[in-house]
């Protein structure tokens, strides 16, 4: 009786490993489809840098046809369709990705980044908010959130999901740009400016954050202060029609007539250029957000 059962053991392990040895032979063409798809996508992406766009989409055609399943190749595809303004077949190629890769809280911001810019709040909330379930300590996920909020009125959780970002990382521009808002947003005109000063600190020509803190001046009555940030949103980006509107604004509020008006004229001629160069078909609005934390 032992020696059967003996028998029946050793039968039953030789099957066994010729099994897994079959499942690791099937697999073998497979992962060498991956990674000649990978190495594909890495050209694709050098193409890219290069500003060779039609070589990086030929590239990701050819990792794709190699690999359709892979991830990396249908991010890349994403990236190219939303180039392109095809952001319904952009939106299909990154909730593959997301869904595929479910581990990686980048792929699900990366979605709900362009899920936003479509108009679907409530789906770009869902998934920034499954961003901090797949990693609760990434302070990019806590900034996407607090700006989530923030856009649908929610400032209390938008504040708390800034503060919790700031707490996490604080050297996190973002962060503190978001926290800087969120107290905007709340009523607290000294703590905004302290926190976008704070984050001045870490990117001091961040025109966006320059603009914010000339506003919470303004609001302020710091009328010097805010229109030396407005000047200094200027000086960071001279292209900029919003900051040149905006130092109109303030120096004509500061009695500086003539001195807005040139800003005005500026302002309006560079409006005017950005609008005639702009197609009909640009998308508009980032839509790949900061890798990281």
């Amino acid at each position: 009786m032992r020696r059967w059962a003996l028998l029946l053991a050793l039968t039953a392990s030789v099957f066994g490993a010729l099994s897994a040895w079959a499942v690791v032979l099937s697999m073998i063409p497979r992962l060498r489809a991956r990674h000649a798809s990978d190495r594909l996508v890495d050209r694709a992406q050098e193409a890219s840098g290069r500003g060779d766009r039609w070589a990086s989409r030929q590239l990701v055609e050819e990792a794709l046809d190699l690999d359709r399943k892979n991830p990396r190749a249908r991010r890349e595809l994403a990236m190219h369709l939303v180039v392109e303004g095809r952001r319904e077949l952009a939106l299909h190629e990154l909730r593959y990705v997301a869904e595929a890769k479910r581990r990686d809280s980048g792929a699900a911001r990366e979605l709900a980044a362009l899920l936003w810019t479509t108009g679907d709040r409530e789906g770009a909330l869902r998934w920034v908010r499954e961003a901090l379930r797949r990693d609760p300590k990434s302070g990019l996920a806590r900034v996407d959130l607090a700006h989530c909020l923030l856009a649908t009125g929610d400032v209390v959780n938008a504040l708390s999901a800034a503060e919790q970002a700031v707490a996490l990382y604080p050297r996190l521009r973002s962060a503190w740009q978001a926290l800087g808002v969120a107290r905007w947003q709340s009523g607290d005109l000294t703590g905004a400016r302290a926190a976008l000063d704070e984050a001045l600190l870490l990117r001091p020509n961040d025109v966006p954050t320059l603009l914010a803190a000339a506003e919470v001046s303004n609001q302020l009555a710091s009328w010097d202060s805010a229109v030396a940030y407005a000047r200094r949103a200027v000086s960071a980006d001279p292209q900029s029609a919003s900051s040149w509107f905006v130092l109109a604004q303030l120096l004509a509020a500061t009695g500086h007539s003539i001195e807005a008006d040139e800003a005005l004229a500026r302002a309006r001629t560079l409006d005017a250029a950005q609008r005639a160069d702009r197609p009909p078909s640009s998308p508009q609005g980032a839509v790949a957000p900061e890798r990281g934390r």
